[in-house]
């Protein structure tokens, strides 16, 4: 049961992951944004080995794309404060933070279950 969580997990940091370079290239694509692209390719590229780690059960894979997820949902946090736009800082903080909550529930399970 413990891998079918650690599995899940991985999966979910997989697709978010994808979401995050794809956004990364629609900056760059819409605006020119150079720092989007390379913040977008590093992070969505982060994350993916962190997924992989994370489905293939190491543990420091999964602590890895939690702190690279917080790091984004603060810089988003920051974005969307300051510049009150929804999109995209506003749809990817909210994104992000759905992702966080996910996570905790998962987490929460596997918890419960080394209990």
């Amino acid at each position: 049961m413990e891998k079918r969580i650690l599995k899940t997990i991985g999966i979910i940091i997989f697709i978010y992951s994808l979401l995050v370079f794809s956004g990364g290239v629609m900056g760059f694509a819409m605006k020119r944004s150079t720092p989007s692209l390379v913040a977008g390719s590093i992070f969505g590229l982060s994350l993916l080995f962190t997924s992989i780690k994370t489905m293939t059960f190491h543990r420091w894979g999964l602590i890895a794309a939690f702190s690279l997820i917080l790091a984004l949902d603060t810089f988003f946090s920051y974005r969307f404060l300051s510049t009150q736009k929804v999109f995209p800082a506003g749809a990817m903080l909210l994104l992000t933070t759905a992702i966080i909550v996910i996570l905790i529930f998962q987490l929460w399970k596997l918890k419960k279950l080394s209990v």
